[in-house]
């Protein structure tokens, strides 16, 4: 079943049908739960945690406990200095305006390549992603395979149910 995921901000995510109506969300509501870990992961959100047990993992075992929590402090350090160095819109309009005057700039329609580059720069909002499903009645495999030719390629049961992780959260594939 294809959707659209939104990133709202700060791990808040909410999947939305074809007709734009809400399906589920990471905050408590009504609605089906989804998976803050999932949804970073189509996102391409970086987890520290990982990335830090990687490298403590890299070095062999010496000092991997330290390793590790230098890792964490070091990148979120990096992070945080960082924050106020991020380039403005603006600023990367005038960059370009910069190179045009100066000859660098030969090849392209200039005000198209700029918009287009700083889209290609700005994180997505929106993602399609597809909601797993999985076969009604998974311990009746006979039954489902005589009445619609499921086998170990798949299920083809029309009336498929969405596949919840162990949190009961719905699991979601980027498309």
């Amino acid at each position: 079943m294809k959707t659209t995921l939104k990133r709202l901000g700060d791990g808040d995510y909410k999947l939305y049908n074809t007709d734009g109506s809400c399906m589920a969300t990471t905050k408590e509501s009504p609605y089906k739960k989804l998976s803050v870990k999932n949804c970073d992961e189509i996102f391409g959100v970086i987890e520290v945690e990982k990335l830090a047990f990687e490298h403590s993992n890299d070095l062999g075992g010496r000092c991997s406990n330290r390793a590790y929590k230098s890792f964490k402090e070091g990148f979120n350090k990096a992070m945080e200095l960082m924050e106020g160095k991020k380039y403005s819109e603006e600023d990367i309009r005038d960059a370009f305006s910069e190179g045009v005057e100066n000859g660098f700039y030969r090849h392209r329609n200039g005000h198209k390549y700029v918009d287009d580059y700083i889209k290609s720069l700005q994180q997505p909002t929106e993602i399609e992603v597809e909601i797993e499903m999985v076969c009604p009645h998974p311990s009746d495999t006979y039954r489902c395979g005589l009445e619609f030719g499921c086998d170990e390629d798949g299920c083809n049961n029309p009336n498929q149910i969405p596949y919840l992780d162990k949190n009961g959260c719905l699991i979601l594939r980027k498309i």
